[in-house]
């Protein structure tokens, strides 16, 4: 039995939406952070790895400031939004940052996001 072009169409174009599904879009984005040092910097980033949709967060560099009695680091935040339709921007605004500078990560607060989010996924 063979496949008219239609049929092949279709079919193809199916397998493209399947695979398209199970596709994690994954995201990162380097920024400066400021961190009390009562909490500490491994602590911290612990707290911004529980995060929904944070996958990994690396230390790039940390810097104790004696000036504000602070450590300033540089990290790299790799996320993946839950909802394909969730676009990283909408994310980044609505979920990760206001999260990093609340209470629930006591002790930290965005100083400065380095660049766009850069998809790597």
């Amino acid at each position: 039995m063979s496949l008219s072009k239609t049929d092949y169409i279709i079919e193809n174009k199916l397998r493209v939406l399947q695979e398209e599904k199970y596709k994690l879009r994954i995201f990162a984005i380097e920024m400066h952070i400021k961190i009390d040092p009562d909490y500490g910097i491994e602590e911290s980033l612990q707290g911004i790895r529980s995060i929904t949709g944070v996958t990994v967060v690396t230390a790039m560099d940390s810097v104790y400031r004696g000036a504000s009695s602070s450590y300033l680091s540089h990290i790299k935040i790799k996320f993946h939004p839950r909802k394909d339709s969730t676009p990283e921007m909408k994310y980044l605004k609505r979920i990760l940052l206001p999260h990093i500078n609340s209470l629930d990560i006591p002790g930290v607060k965005v100083v400065r996001i380095v660049g766009k989010p850069e998809q790597i996924q």
